[in-house]
């Protein structure tokens, strides 16, 4: 009986501090409420939105279109066309060269803004490197189309032509170009605010691990090897991880942007086409189709990825 009453009054008090611990909690609760209803809204609730993959969805049939008839999978028949598998390609192989080139900038930069000594320097850089962050691709695409136009105002061409001494190139009307441009304006854009997480596993780092090395003889890049570098791994698995999940997904803004009509079907990705078969073409149960498709691959490498770091670093995020 003593037992059993010592049992009980343990899980009593147990619950009681976490009554109160809650309690403490509540002003956190209460700043956090805004970004937990967001996120519901604008990516839980349209979870329920992927019925439409399943119908010969009609938009007033019934109420919001429910009333649409169910097809099974007859709209996920684009796995067995061609065309689509060339697609799947050219996105996978878009986002793998973004993700070789543009995840080790970001981490770099961040490296190489930790060793400056001045302060206000310091902020300065990190100031320029954020701002491209905040411009729309309408407006770096536009910036993009001046500099490598092929009339006069073109920058890089009268440099070809001035300089080098070559010929005037139409840049973007060649799809052959079109990756390159990518990776440098994705770069450009999205690096300085990559460096944001690194900075801040950065400065988490104990200020006495690079006080011993100093005194064991490490100079500034032993620190960084033996020290920065190792404290800030976790992190960098999980960027990886999520950036991994990403693969068989684009920037849809970038590419929509960059692209014309003469170079259109030669680099359109799976987001781009979702966007033209649902939005313009109102084929909406076959764009969601797709759309579900990918969510599908995403998970699938998300999974993986996690389990093939937690096996070889021992790092995962689940």
């Amino acid at each position: 009986m003593n037992a059993e009453a010592n049992h009980w009054e343990q899980k009593r008090m147990r619950a009681l501090h976490t009554r109160r611990r809650m309690k403490r909690m509540i002003p956190l609760y209460i700043g956090l409420a805004p970004a937990i209803i967001l996120a519901f809204i604008f990516s839980y609730l349209p979870m329920f939105g992927n019925i439409i993959a399943f119908m010969d969805y009609k938009m007033f049939s019934g109420w919001m279109g429910l009333s649409s008839e169910l097809v099974g999978f007859k709209n996920f028949s684009f796995i067995t066309e061609r065309s689509f598998w060339e697609l799947a390609w050219r996105t996978l192989w878009y986002s793998l060269n973004g993700l070789i080139f543009g995840f080790p900038a970001s981490f770099i930069l961040a490296l190489l803004i930790n060793e400056l000594r001045s302060l206000r320097f310091k902020r300065v850089v990190q100031t320029v490197s954020y701002i491209p962050h905040f411009v729309s691709w309408i407006t770096i695409a536009s910036l993009i189309y001046i500099f490598l136009s092929i009339d006069e105002y073109g920058l890089l061409n009268n440099i070809v032509t001035g300089i080098i001494g070559g010929e005037r190139v139409s840049y973007m009307q060649k799809s052959e170009y079109f990756l390159t441009i990518l990776i440098i304006s994705g770069i450009w854009k999205g690096v300085g605010w990559g460096t944001i997480v690194y900075l801040a596993a950065i400065a988490g780092i104990d200020l006495a691990l690079y006080e011993a090395a100093q005194i064991d003889g490490a100079g500034r890049f032993g620190q960084m090897r033996y020290i920065t570098l190792p404290s800030i791994i976790p992190t960098t698995c999980i960027l990886l991880i999520f950036s991994i999940g990403g693969l068989f997904s684009s920037n849809f803004d970038q590419i929509f942007a960059l692209q014309n009509d003469v170079i259109r079907n030669q680099t359109t990705t799976i987001n781009v086409y979702v966007y033209y078969r649902g939005l313009i073409d109102k084929r909406y149960s076959v764009s969601t189709a797709i759309a579900l498709f990918q969510g599908l691959i995403a998970f699938i490498l998300i999974r993986s990825s996690n389990f093939v770091s937690k096996k070889v670093a021992g790092i995962a995020f689940f």
